[in-house]
């Protein structure tokens, strides 16, 4: 138990699992935890001491269980033969787990990243903001404003955020807010650890260099105070890394305290950690928290599923790498013309040959996810089938080189194939030559390397094989120079081999031969030969495990001196899977290249819902869309005046908020360089996409559902520039009619008629907008301003019932038909009958402004 406070001590905040035998057990605070989090027994060996435990077989299961409720765990393992100890056995923390700093593959979602991130606010309300991937080594840091730092959490998934501590030992308000919004775990940090001359001081030592130039930043930016501090943590958390499962892996060293500067480590710690790259927004299409929920871009609203979502129509990459780089692209869309055609060069020959498609995504399917793989490596956690799995990955560079050959189109991809070829090739031929094709989970009973790769491992594994076929030959050997027919040998677990002679025979045994044991009818005896034997035979298997270890971590090295090209290799396979399912989908979709243009238009002819087109196929209505210049004469909706607002109006349930989406989604898919569900489409370029869509409260921060929603559109009023697209949805329906009918038109004169007048950001000329309300006194304002025109959705009557048509035509709806549809949605018939007798008697006249 001493031993057991001292580990509890160096990692404060962390739930000890501590190894006893089989089971890693809790104590006291820890084990009530783990009783209400994992629902394991609570037992007790010291009275008044609880204590739970979970057995170590299944460990991985029960850390993500713990990870998911948001706490962190530091792992303490024996690290010597318990057979061997004298004493209590050595013990060590042998890995810290946290939901930022996971790397095993049973820990994490393969699909998705899972980003480490830090923050620092200055005081002039900037935030420096840093993200590290540390199952794959990628590194970023960037400059923003606290709202852009938020968006940008909510659009990297961060799992964990790193903060300056507080003296109050509770998070910044910000900080606390930030979390709660972002379902992430907040880790508080020294604030030495978080100043700029410390930082830029960490990041020269652990990637060995004099000054930061190199990497495009001044030594003492105050940008890399949150770069520094996650260097620092992931340095703490892994300093006691080694290989998992693996009883013969050198000890791990102590973890210092973290509030130390000695706890600064050896670099290598994390070699495949890869420079910061500084991020800047103006490469991609902005999309904040708001509208990355309301599109429902990777998650449903109502269900917070990936099925049902854009990401959902999209599950068709064959690798992990691809199906991270895809979610990646739909968060981060292009904002340059020229690197989305690109892309799309790429996804139309993709497209028009199906040959290429198939052989490519086959190629790319038998490549496993090398990055996380030599990411664990380089941790010192890689298991024998990872090591496997790298090898035959490697090897699919040479089919995937041959493919890209001679295509245009992937030229570039090609000449990075080739630049890998040789290295990855090499190596992969290493491991192949060295390895089974079928590897053991673990080393702890061998089973990794070939027979006949190391002579010195042949010959443990021989001794394994031959004993029986050694003590014949020697059995007859000794027949041979005694004479005594009847000499057998035998074992047993007290004296080992022994030679066995019949009481008759016994004083026939050489002088040479030492008596071992009497029994009533037989001597036993052995020799310094078959003592030696079995002295080679009894140690021979942990000899063979200890070899195949020490093979395995030679290729282990080998394979992290190929870090750099291993990343770029599954750099390379990422794009390309998430480029194929791209292909795929506008196959089996029957999507078009859209064309990218510099003017802020929006054209697109018989446009569809990309899911709701999936879930309805030839049954979903197409509808088109024209904002600004128009390149598309044959839509029903082109109107000469260019507007960039559109007002729709009609009924609920008729189709207006999918009209609205689907124009955002195609947007925001071929600013990623995919195809779009449509007949064509003219999309000009954007620098965000704002949506104020649904009605939510956020009673935690207290704010109703109205103060959400202006909070929302003020950030669109305040942001939005004519390279925008702003989608709304019902505005001011949260308020009084009145009060929320002069916001609506306000709004609305805003977005089209003083931006349009030069006082916008960014210049002349307002935002493309899509407004869908219930206000119809909102429609006059197309008479008085040539930047609005009216669209409705068409309903048809017949016999007091109401049809949707889903059409999306020219002019205002005189109707919104809120009785026809409460008694769609099954309200009583009376009710049903009283509402359409008081419609008339409170219908309210409003004039307009």
């Amino acid at each position: 138990m001493r031993q057991y406070h001292r580990f509890k001590q160096q990692h404060p905040g962390c739930v000890l699992f501590f190894r006893m035998g089989d089971f890693y057990e809790m104590f006291d605070d820890d084990a009530q935890l783990a009783h209400k989090v994992l629902g394991v027994a609570l037992t007790q060996r010291t009275e008044g001491v609880p204590m739970a435990g979970v057995p170590h077989h299944s460990v991985e299961n029960y850390l993500r269980r713990m990870i998911q409720a948001g706490y962190r765990v530091a792992v303490c393992d024996q690290i010597e033969d318990a057979a061997q100890a004298k004493g209590v056995v050595e013990r060590d923390v042998t890995r810290v787990v946290t939901p930022g700093t996971l790397t095993d593959e049973a820990l994490l979602d393969e699909a998705r990243e899972n980003p480490l991130a830090a923050i620092v606010f200055h005081r002039d309300d900037h935030a420096a903001l840093a993200w590290a991937e540390l199952s794959t080594g990628d590194f970023h840091v960037a400059e923003l404003d606290p709202a852009g730092a938020r968006d940008e959490l909510a659009r990297l998934g961060a799992t964990e955020l790193l903060y300056c501590e507080t003296a109050t030992g509770e998070p910044p308000p910000r900080v606390a807010e930030f979390a709660q919004a972002l379902g992430c775990a907040l880790t508080p940090r020294p604030a030495w650890q978080m100043r700029p001359d410390e930082a830029a001081d960490v990041l020269r030592r652990q990637f060995n260099v004099a000054q930061l130039a190199g990497f495009g930043f001044d030594d003492n930016e105050p940008a890399l105070a949150p770069a520094g501090a996650i260097v620092h943590y992931l340095l703490e958390t892994q300093a006691t890394a080694r290989a998992h499962d693996n009883p013969d892996a050198p000890p791990a060293t102590a973890t210092a305290s973290a509030n130390s500067k000695s706890e600064i480590r050896n670099p290598k710690s994390l070699p495949h950690l890869r420079p910061p790259r500084r991020f800047t927004r103006s490469a991609h299409l902005v999309i904040d928290q708001t509208s990355l929920r309301s599109l429902e871009v990777e998650r449903t609203l109502r269900t917070a599923s990936v099925e049902g979502s854009l990401l959902g129509v999209f599950r068709g990459c064959v690798t992990a790498m691809g199906k991270r780089r895809l979610r990646h692209w739909l968060c981060y869309p292009l904002a340059c013309r020229e690197p989305i055609e690109q892309r799309q060069r790429v996804v139309e020959a993709l497209v028009h040959d199906s040959r290429f498609l198939d052989e490519l995504r086959t190629a790319l399917d038998n490549v496993q996810d090398v990055q996380r793989i030599a990411g664990r490596l380089a941790v010192r956690r890689a298991l024998p089938r990872d090591l496997v799995a790298l090898g035959t990955s490697a090897a699919q560079i040479a089919a995937i080189e041959h493919l890209l050959a001679e295509r245009p189109s992937v030229a570039t991809y090609h000449e990075r194939a080739a630049a890998l070829s040789e290295s990855l090739q090499q190596l992969a031929t290493r491991i192949g030559d060295a390895c089974v094709d079928d590897p053991p989970a673990h080393l702890r009973e061998g089973g990794l390397i070939r027979d006949g790769h190391d002579a010195q491992l042949d010959e443990c594994r021989a001794l394994q094989r031959d004993s029986h076929d050694w003590l014949a030959r020697y059995q007859k050997q000794l027949i041979d120079d005694t004479g005594i027919t009847a000499i057998k040998l035998g074992y047993n677990k007290v004296f080992g081999y022994y030679i066995e002679l019949s009481a008759a025979n016994r004083d026939k045994a050489p002088d040479a031969w030492t008596r071992k044991q009497t029994l009533k009818n037989a001597e036993r005896f052995i020799t310094a030969e078959l003592k030696d034997y079995e002295q080679k035979v009894l140690s021979a298997d942990a000899r063979a495990v200890t070899r195949e270890q020490a093979l395995f971590a030679e290729l282990c090295e080998l394979a992290r001196r190929h870090s750099d090209a291993l990343h770029a290799f599954g750099e390379l396979v990422a794009e390309l899977d998430a480029l194929a399912c791209f292909a795929r989908r506008a196959v089996r979709g029957r999507y078009v290249k859209p064309t990218i243009v510099d003017e802020p238009t929006l054209d697109i002819r018989a446009g569809r819902h990309p899911v709701l087109d999936e879930m309805f196929g030839d049954r979903f209505v197409p509808n088109d869309v024209t904002l600004g210049p128009a390149s598309n004469p044959k839509s029903e909706i082109r109107n000469p005046k260019s507007p960039t607002l559109a007002l729709i109006t009609g009924p609920n349930m008729a189709g207006k908020s999918t009209y609205i989406r689907q124009a955002a989604l195609i947007t925001l898919l071929a600013h990623t360089g995919s195809f779009v569900p449509a007949d064509a489409a003219t999309i000009g370029l954007c620098d965000r996409i704002f949506t104020r869509i649904g009605a939510a409260d956020e009673l935690h921060a207290g704010q109703s559902t109205f103060m959400v929603e202006m909070t929302e559109t003020a950030n669109i009023c305040h942001h939005a520039t004519k390279r925008s697209l702003v989608i709304l949805d019902e505005i001011g329906r949260g308020t009084s009619t009145l009060d929320g009918l002069a916001l609506a038109w306000a709004l609305a004169e805003h977005l089209a008629g003083e931006m349009a007048g030069g006082g916008a950001r960014g210049g002349a000329g307002g935002p493309r907008c899509l407004f869908a309300t219930h206000y119809h006194e909102l429609t006059a304002l197309a008479e008085r301003m040539e930047q609005i025109v009216n669209l409705n959705v068409t309903v048809r009557e017949w016999q007091d019932q109401i049809v949707f048509l889903h059409r999306i035509v020219p002019g205002a709806a005189d109707r919104s038909y809120g009785i026809h549809v409460a008694k769609l949605a099954g309200l009583p018939g009376p009710v049903v009958a009283r509402a359409d007798e008081l419609l008339s008697q409170l219908a309210v006249s409003h004039d307009a402004p």
